[in-house]
């Protein structure tokens, strides 16, 4: 597409009616005003970052925006998304994508809401909050871990959604895979950080955690020559798709190719 911008105000009520439906849907259910065309929204529960949204006309073909305030996200959507970037972003927006479908908007717009509630730092503000009040005794430090786990997890869900080797989304099959084990992390804000994990099923979860298996910078499967067959064929060798790896995630994953020998 080659719309970049929309060219006027929203031009009917119903159109309207439906962008604010797709903001609420998908987690920005405050509206934040309406400037050259955007309408502005950000999420009541905290998540950082305000998106706009808005439709063109029917002379470019009437495509839908969004435009994403956290850098981020629109860093991460840019890479996911590479055909959709648009511009320019509507200022303080750090990115801008376009799309031929309302649908297509709308899992954008979901993707980008998961995606902020998954970045450094809110689950590291989250568990600050959580914990506030406990000191340094073994029974607190035991309650610091689990809320750290259990939040760590749901940063892993909302940012990975699905076991990208598998596909697999049931929750009772997924485990949250520290990338640098938890009590070698320097920091609570590491051991948060979901750029320092991996969703992943039991049985490649097991396999990861016991250095097995690591993944190389563009994201392919490394395997350890004593791996047996029988794994290999249990793990979908050699048919498993490279991993999405960002910066972050390589860093974090060099570390562990180097603590098991893969380097």
């Amino acid at each position: 597409m080659t719309s970049t911008a929309p060219r006027r105000l929203i031009p009917h009520p119903i159109l309207r009616t439906e962008l604010e439906q797709a903001a609420w849907n998908h987690g920005y259910r405050r509206a934040n005003g309406e400037a050259d065309g955007w309408l502005w929204f950000r999420s009541d529960e905290g998540v950082p970052g305000e998106v706009a949204l808005a439709c063109g006309t029917a002379d470019d073909g009437a495509p839908w925006f969004l435009a994403v305030e956290h850098v981020g996200v629109a860093q991460i959507l840019a890479s996911e998304l590479p055909a959709a970037v648009s511009g320019p972003a509507p200022p303080p927006c750090k990115g801008a994508f376009v799309f031929a479908q309302q649908a297509e908007m709308r899992r954008a717009l979901s993707r980008a809401f998961h995606l902020a509630r998954s970045l450094p730092t809110f689950p590291f503000t989250q568990f600050e909050a959580e914990v506030a009040g406990l000191g340094d005794t073994e029974i607190d430090r035991i309650v610091r871990q689990r809320v750290g786990q259990g939040l760590f997890r749901a940063a892993l869900i909302d940012y990975w959604g699905a076991c990208p080797l598998t596909g697999v989304s049931d929750p009772a099959l997924l485990r949250a895979s520290h990338i640098v084990p938890w009590a070698e992390c320097a920091s609570d804000a590491e051991r948060l950080d979901v750029f320092n994990g991996l969703l992943l099923c039991a049985h490649w979860d097991a396999a990861f955690d016991a250095g097995l298996v690591s993944f190389a910078d563009d994201g392919g499967v490394m395997v350890r020559p004593d791996l047996s067959s029988k794994a290999e064929a249990v793990l979908g060798l050699p048919h498993i798709p490279p991993l999405h790896l960002e910066a972050p995630h390589r860093l974090q994953m060099a570390r562990h190719r180097k603590r098991f020998g893969f380097d």
